[in-house]
This record gives structure tokens, C-alpha cells and sequence, in this order.
């Protein structure tokens, strides 16, 4: 099976001891309940989502490339084929053949007019585990590039999305903090957007990051990683409820638990 349909977590590292991720927090703060289910009944929809494997592959394919191992394009290529016959949920705007023109298509400007944009290349996926005092649990993630904008040291993040993002979502992303706290030496941070329209196009986000914004986001580690280790974990109904892989367990639906789902490693 292609490394695409491996559905890992994006930024954090395999570990087996107890720990904090921006990945963990952001779960736990959408749906206590869905990170339950997630993280620890390990349940993962049988069919992964198009849009997941998708952006995989291009973060992927931007890794192969920043570690000095070959052409982005051509690995997006090789690794998207693999995915065409199995089993994979596209949305109806969505189908094999869109993504991959769009893959190809982004990356190519990348490398074409993105890439440019970047002095030295001090890191790419570049693990981290910090030990903070009043987080109980190590908080542990993964960098996707560190460089240089303008001179400047900058955290980079990649992402894959099927719109523009808004500014107020780069102003209070909890991510480019974490990366801020992870990256000391980091003058700003980076949102990196390959958004998959149908005139694929790729937009940058640049923040910085105040004190008072790094202790903000501590704080919130602290209350989410406490509740986590007391076992707070309920269900936070609404609208987003529609979309989620965790419905038919909410819902007690037997029949869609059992074919919807599964555990990976049963």
C-alpha cells in the first residue's frame, strides 16, 4: 500500500509514551469524544478521504525534495499512481485524474515561483520534544521546513486546502505558535498553502508571534492535557457532527460503526 493511505497524524512523530501535539490538542479541543475514539479506541475509517491522501502525498513530495532526494514532481507522480485503484473517498468535486493534474500542477509552480522566495534551508522535517513546566506530558511534533524569507529565519508549515484561508486563521493558529515555541531562534512563522482549486494556485501567510500569545497557547495545553490524563472526554454535538468518521458511534449505529471503521492494528 502506497505511503499515502498511511493515515498518520501530519507534524507529529510515531511515540508510545504519553504526550502532547498540536495534532492532539486541536482534536481534543474540535471533540473530546472524537479524540477518544481517535487516539485512544485507534478507530480510522475503513475508506481514507481523497483530500487526506492528497495532501499527504504533497507534503511527501516536498520532503523527498527539501532532504536533497530527487524531483518533487516526479515522486508526486510515482506515488499518486499507486493510490488509483484503491479504495479512496472522493468528493464529488473530486477524482483521481483532478488531483493528480492539481498535484502536478502545484507543484511545478512551486518549484518554479515558490521556491525562490527561499534563502538558506536550515531544516526539513525537523522533529522536536519539549519538556515545559507546567505541562505534565512531553509536546512533541514534527517542523515541516525552517529557511529563510527575506532574510529573515522562518518556521514553514505546508498545507494542502480547497480554498484560501482567511487572515484571522493565520493570526490565531495555534499550530504556528506551537512552532514558534518549538523554533526559539525563528523570527517569523510561514503558512505555505497549495490550494487545489480548479486554477490550483499556492498562497503565503506570514506571523509573528508575542509572548503573551505563546503563554495563551500554553495555558491551553495545560487545561487540554489535564483533561486528557483525567479521562474528560464527551461529545460536543452540532453541525460538524454531519461530516465527522465518528457519527455512527455517536449515534450507536451498529451496522455503519462496523463498515465504516476499523482498528489498524487489530
Amino acid at each position: 500500500m502506497s505511503t499515502a493511505l498511511l493515515q498518520t497524524e501530519k507534524g507529529e512523530p510515531v511515540a508510545t509514551a504519553p504526550h502532547l501535539s498540536y495534532s492532539r490538542i486541536n482534536r481534543y479541543l474540535f471533540c473530546p469524544e472524537q479524540y477518544r475514539l481517535y487516539y485512544i479506541e485507534n478507530l480510522r475509517p475503513r475508506v481514507p478521504s481523497a483530500s487526506l491522501c492528497f495532501g499527504q502525498t504533497v507534503h511527501q513530495a516536498l520532503a523527498h525534495f527539501f532532504r536533497g532526494y530527487g524531483d518533487p514532481v516526479h515522486f508526486f507522480k510515482e506515488e499518486w499512481l499507486r493510490v488509483q485503484h484503491e479504495p479512496i473517498a472522493y468528493s464529488y468535486r473530486e477524482s483521481w485524474d483532478k488531483l493528480a493534474e492539481r498535484g502536478v500542477l502545484l507543484l511545478q509552480s512551486f518549484i518554479r515561483d515558490e521556491l525562490p522566495k527561499l534563502g538558506k534551508i536550515i531544516a526539513s522535517e525537523k522533529p522536536f520534544d519539549l519538556s515545559i513546566s507546567n505541562l505534565d506530558s512531553p509536546f512533541i511534533g514534527v517542523i515541516d521546513l525552517v529557511a529563510e524569507i527575506d532574510g529573515e529565519r522562518t518556521v514553514i508549515d505546508f498545507k494542502t486546502a480547497s480554498q484560501a484561508y482567511d487572515d484571522y486563521e493565520v493570526v490565531l493558529s495555534d499550530q504556528l505558535t506551537a512552532y514558534a515555541l518549538a523554533e526559539p531562534d525563528a523570527q517569523q512563522s510561514a503558512l505555505c498553502v497549495f490550494v487545489k482549486t480548479k486554477e490550483p494556485r499556492i498562497d503565503w501567510y506570514l506571523a509573528k508571534r508575542t509572548s503573551v500569545q505563546l503563554a495563551e497557547f500554553l495555558a491551553k495545553a495545560s487545561i487540554v492535557g489535564q483533561s486528557i490524563a483525567a479521562g474528560h472526554f464527551y461529545k460536543r454535538p452540532g453541525k460538524q457532527c454531519g461530516w465527522c468518521d465518528y457519527l455512527p458511534v455517536c449515534t450507536g449505529d451498529l451496522q455503519a460503526t462496523e463498515q465504516s471503521l476499523t482498528r489498524p492494528d487489530a
